[in-house]
């Protein structure tokens, strides 16, 4: 079992399967992209399922797949059986952009996978193309709907407070919960790189008054909804959660690592702190070694980020590249 210096049991991996993605979103990405990764650079199948063998056995029972976007990365659905057919993991979710789920949703679930996250900042087409470059806000709403015809639930829709999202856009959002059986989930801008501007944050505490003044909520539970806080309106179908790690950080009860594209275990996404798996693995290490490096690992993990005294980086890295 994996127990940090804090006594926070870790028990979450987050795999990053490909630094590439097919949005260029205003806050990830310059408008010039990224220069991706070599191919050699980043983890094998193989790589990741002997990974994910050694971590199972010292309590990681949770996978959740990032990108990039994840579905951009031929054979992932060979991925996700693979991962499946590990005895002890318990649940195995994705995070994408929807693009390509109206695609590959049947075979996702049938592979294995058991719920989505799709990342979705507005509701409205314009707005959509202009955060995203694209013009894919109808593949994503047919893509939604896709898996929850197939059971990819409960299916979750993380939107981020940008600061021209308005009113009239969270009531978009709202009114989304109140018709569907999704929960939308409001995250805060996190000071992550270059496009951050600290006057433009918005706290999530403006979300819950305006949602207050929209209908009567009430506090609920949701499987698997991490550290939001989730709220219903009163007869609605689905539901709202709010992220705060700037105006509410919850790393007391942080219970993951994030494994990079390129093969390292990243101790917190806002720490440069990360252990080497991938150059081991390949240079013949066993798995006694490798389970040394995830200790090790364990042994680094900061108590919590230093976001609110720290100023952002200036570098570009981007979110694609870290995997969320």
């Amino acid at each position: 079992m994996l127990i940090d210096d804090y006594s926070r049991k870790i028990d979450y991996l987050r795999i990053s399967i490909t630094d590439r993605c097919n949005l260029k979103c205003i806050y990830c990405m310059p408008s010039y992209g990224i220069v991706n990764k070599a191919h050699q650079e980043l983890l094998s199948f193989e790589e990741i399922v002997e990974i994910v063998k050694v971590a199972v056995p010292l309590g990681i029972d949770k996978i959740r797949l990032t990108g990039g976007e994840p579905l951009v990365r031929k054979d992932l659905i060979n991925l996700i059986n693979l991962l499946s057919n590990i005895e002890g993991i318990k649940d195995i979710s994705m995070t994408t952009n929807g693009i390509f789920l109206k695609e590959y949703a049947f075979d996702l679930k049938k592979a294995g996978l058991k719920r989505v996250n799709i990342s979705l900042d507005s509701l409205r087409q314009a707005r959509y193309k202009f955060i995203t470059r694209q013009d894919r806000l109808e593949d994503v709403l047919q893509g939604i709907r896709k898996s929850q015809e197939v059971g990819l639930l409960p299916l979750k829709i993380n939107c981020l407070l940008l600061d021209d999202i308005g009113v009239g856009e969270l009531a978009d959002f709202f009114r989304l919960t109140m018709e569907n059986p999704v929960c939308v989930r409001f995250l805060e801008f996190m000071p992550i790189n270059s496009f951050y501007r600290p006057e433009k944050f918005i706290s999530s505490s403006v979300v819950l008054e305006i949602a207050k003044r929209f209908c009567k909520i009430e506090e609920v539970e949701i499987l698997g909804n991490g550290p939001a806080k989730t709220y219903r309106f009163k007869h609605a179908l689905g539901s709202f959660g709010i992220i705060s790690p700037i105006s509410n950080k919850f790393c007391a009860s942080c219970n993951r690592l994030r494994l990079t594209s390129d093969g390292f275990l990243k101790l917190c996404l806002h720490s440069d702190l990360k252990v080497n798996l991938r150059d081991p693995l390949r240079n013949g290490a066993d798995r006694e070694a490798l389970i040394e490096l995830f200790k090790l690992a364990i042994d680094l993990k900061p108590k919590e980020h230093s976001l609110d005294h720290e100023s952002p980086s200036i570098d570009e890295f981007s979110m694609c590249q870290i995997g969320g």
